[in-house]
């Protein structure tokens, strides 16, 4: 399957819109926390809530649906989606998007 990439509002950069971390949540807080407390530029240790493992991600920044092309909302797995991280595995690797929803 393609991968694919999409480039947030004007800007020239695109991202890839990875499913890997679907029901992970942050260690001892959640996303909308973290999103409340403009929680930005930070590794944030994440864990599957199915199996425990866990993960350290860093987080550039929170995004919503809008931010998206046009061509994102007929998608099939974007009907439930509303917000969005962009992340890194470190701070200076390649960043892609994870659906917090």
């Amino acid at each position: 399957m393609e991968k694919l990439k999409y480039r947030l509002g004007n800007q020239p950069e695109e991202y890839e819109l990875k499913e890997d971390y679907l029901d992970w949540n942050p260690v001892g807080k959640d996303w909308v926390w973290l999103c409340m407390q403009r929680i930005e530029n930070e590794e944030v240790t994440i864990t599957n809530t199915s199996d425990g493992s866990k993960k350290i991600l860093f987080l550039h920044h929170f995004i919503i649906k809008d931010a998206f092309p046009l061509s994102f909302f007929g998608e099939t797995r974007a009907i439930n989606w509303t917000h969005f991280a962009i992340v890194s595995y470190n701070e200076t690797s390649e960043k892609f998007i994870i659906p917090l929803y």
